[in-house]
């Protein structure tokens, strides 16, 4: 299953481009070839970034990253799953069906 990962991070007041560098680092030093990772930093609010790491399913890189960020700021971390066409989420079983027929 496709997942994306996202960390958000309220720093509170370390510089965001030294923050940027320590995070490319982690990120690199994990070596996920399998994994995409993505930096943002939001429009108009130099405390605010934002981490998407795509793959296959949570990550330890993901946990990784959201434990250490903790010591700059508020921290949120979220997994997300993809819902490919033809599919329908099924929240009180936690299972995901194909229309037509179980998966």
């Amino acid at each position: 299953m496709n997942t994306l990962e996202i960390i958000h991070l309220r720093s509170s007041g370390e510089p965001l481009e030294a923050l940027a560098d320590r995070i490319r680092e982690s990120i690199w030093a994990e070596g996920r070839g399998s994994r995409v990772a993505t930096l943002y930093r939001r429009h108009g609010l130099d405390t605010d970034v934002a981490i998407h790491i795509r793959g296959d399913g949570p990550s330890t890189l993901a946990a990784h990253l959201a434990l250490a960020l903790r010591e700059y700021g508020l921290v949120e971390h979220t997994v997300w799953e993809e819902i490919e066409p033809g599919e329908v989420v099924d929240d009180k079983h936690r299972r995901i069906e194909q229309v037509g027929g179980v998966r």
